[in-house]
């Protein structure tokens, strides 16, 4: 149940850091590496406080201080980067094609 949270927390924050992320492109220069740094940030924040919040089925929830729970989270911002590139290919594409 966990990793449909996180799965599902990580697709929402993708889609919500692509209208960021054009959003900013917009109204700014289009070199903007703000536009990147909050686009590609926003599904690793809901992604981590998804796992961060939820408990497992003994009702354990995870600690700062396992090791395990830092490799989830690093697991966690390469799934969101691999999303998020990929809606933004996606995105390209799409606009290039009309």
């Amino acid at each position: 149940m966990r990793i449909l949270l996180v799965l599902g927390s990580l697709i929402l924050g993708s889609v919500a850091g692509v209208y960021l992320f054009s959003a900013i492109w917009q109204n700014t220069a289009p070199e903007s590496t703000m536009a990147i740094a909050v686009g590609g940030g926003t599904p690793v924040v809901f992604g981590v406080l998804t796992y961060l919040w939820s408990r497992t089925t003994d009702g354990d929830g995870p600690s700062l201080g396992r090791a395990r729970t830092w490799l989830a989270i690093l697991g966690i911002a390469l799934a969101s980067a691999g999303l998020f590139v990929l809606l933004i290919v996606a995105a390209a594409v799409v606009a290039q094609r009309g």
